[in-house]
């Protein structure tokens, strides 16, 4: 009789590697395998670890929509949160609210101000109370309510991401007022700091929502330029100028003579949204191709699409420097539309635009290499229209004061 070999042992560092490959919906499912497993998953190190390679890895491929749907053209619209995969360009998941029952009386409308490192920021307006902001990890069904500061009922900008100095997530209310005040949520301390220093910034400023939050600045477009708070020195820079675009965009193609410009018609400024990629600040512009224009309609003309890069932050930081940028590509789009967002991926720029004449939402899909845009075939069911867009990962963050969120029956609601 051959003696029996003694069961194989693998390292914790080895079972560590193996795990943080694990979608984090087995690893939540994992934890109930042992008090070591359930000490190595919830382990802040390995946390950091499941998202850095979330990150790197591509498997965040992942676009959050807040959307609106309905079966038939008589049902009224509903509000759905779901999961798209840019890959295969379609709904991979219907995600649930960020609290339990009891929280709120009933469905209220709700915005998503932002997201990062899974942790995504939504406001819920409600009627009977004060609007409330959410702290959430769809991922692991936990969340936390935040009231807010007393300037959100004027707020003119809000927005939210990570502070990568202080490993901190901050929500930022810019507020009406002089010197347009503002106020700043810190999750680490579960406080709201009014900003100390006055911002500078047009009198008629209103942004309502950033963009993007980049390397711990926090980016949005006012008035013909980009206007960025940096979420660490929690100061606002409302001076970086945009990428300029050559003749045949917005105004007549080759005509030199300004007096016969109407700025009122025409817009200053290109429609243009602020992406990341790969940690850098992208900016997509949608101008007019006004070389035959009638001046009647320019809206309704085929646009051009134009994608820069930000060369060097520096200019974020203040002290005056100028911003340079660098352009990626040029494509033609032979249809109208309002540019509404975008999100660049393995040389695809997949843009949601709306088009005018029918106020129909679509997806165009911009192949960087080829200089082609065509319009997408995209997989929603029962959709009426994309009212947000997020970029989203999912991860294992818990932020202080985070809890369970039970579902209508009153069960920690794990799905």
């Amino acid at each position: 009789m051959k003696p029996l070999r003694p069961n194989p042992t693998l390292s914790n560092d080895l079972i560590s590697e193996i795990l943080v490959r694990v979608p984090v919906k087995s690893l939540i499912q994992f934890q109930l395998v042992s008090k070591t497993w359930l000490s190595l998953i919830k382990n802040p190190v390995f946390v950091k670890a499941q998202l850095r390679r979330a990150i790197r890895s591509g498997s965040d491929e992942t676009l959050m929509i807040l959307r609106y749907s309905c079966s038939t053209l008589t049902e009224s619209a509903k509000l759905k949160l779901s999961l798209f995969d840019v890959d295969s360009k379609q709904i991979v998941s219907e995600i649930k609210y960020p609290y339990s029952q009891g929280e709120s009386r009933s469905l209220p409308p709700l915005t998503v101000v932002g997201s990062a490192n899974g942790i995504v920021c939504v406001v819920l307006h409600e009627t009977s109370r004060m609007d409330r902001f959410f702290l959430w990890n769809p991922a692991t069904r936990q969340s936390s309510s935040v009231i807010p500061g007393r300037g959100l009922s004027t707020s003119r900008a809000i927005g939210f991401g990570y502070d990568p100095v202080d490993g901190d997530y901050k929500i930022v209310v810019v507020v009406s007022g002089p010197s347009l005040p503002a106020e700043v949520y810190s999750a680490n301390r579960n406080v709201w700091r009014k900003v100390p220093d006055p911002m500078d910034g047009p009198d008629d400023f209103f942004l309502w929502h950033f963009h993007v939050c980049v390397n711990g600045f926090l980016c949005g477009i006012e008035k013909g330029v980009m206007m960025v708070f940096d979420l660490n020195k929690e100061v606002m820079n409302c001076a970086i100028k945009l990428p300029v675009v050559a003749a045949g965009g917005v105004g007549v193609d080759g005509d030199d003579d300004e007096d016969d410009f109407d700025e009122d018609f025409y817009d200053a400024q290109p429609e243009t949204r602020i992406i990341e990629l790969d940690k850098s600040i992208v900016v997509i512009t949608l101008w007019a191709d006004a070389s035959n224009d009638d001046r009647n309609g320019w809206r309704y003309l085929d646009k051009k699409i134009n994608m820069w890069r930000l060369d060097d932050d520096a200019c974020l930081k203040g002290g005056g420097v100028e911003a340079s940028w660098t352009i990626m590509f040029c494509i033609d789009l032979e249809m109208s539309g309002i540019l509404l967002n975008g999100y660049f991926s393995n040389g695809e720029l997949l843009l949601l635009i709306r088009n005018d004449a029918d106020d129909h939402h679509m997806w165009i899909s911009c192949d960087a290499d080829k200089k082609e845009a065509k319009i997408a075939r995209v997989e929603m069911a029962d959709h009426h229209y994309t009212h947000r867009v997020e970029r989203y990962t999912e991860s294992l963050v818990s932020l202080p004061g985070f809890e369970q969120i039970k579902d209508w029956n009153g069960r920690d609601d794990d799905n």
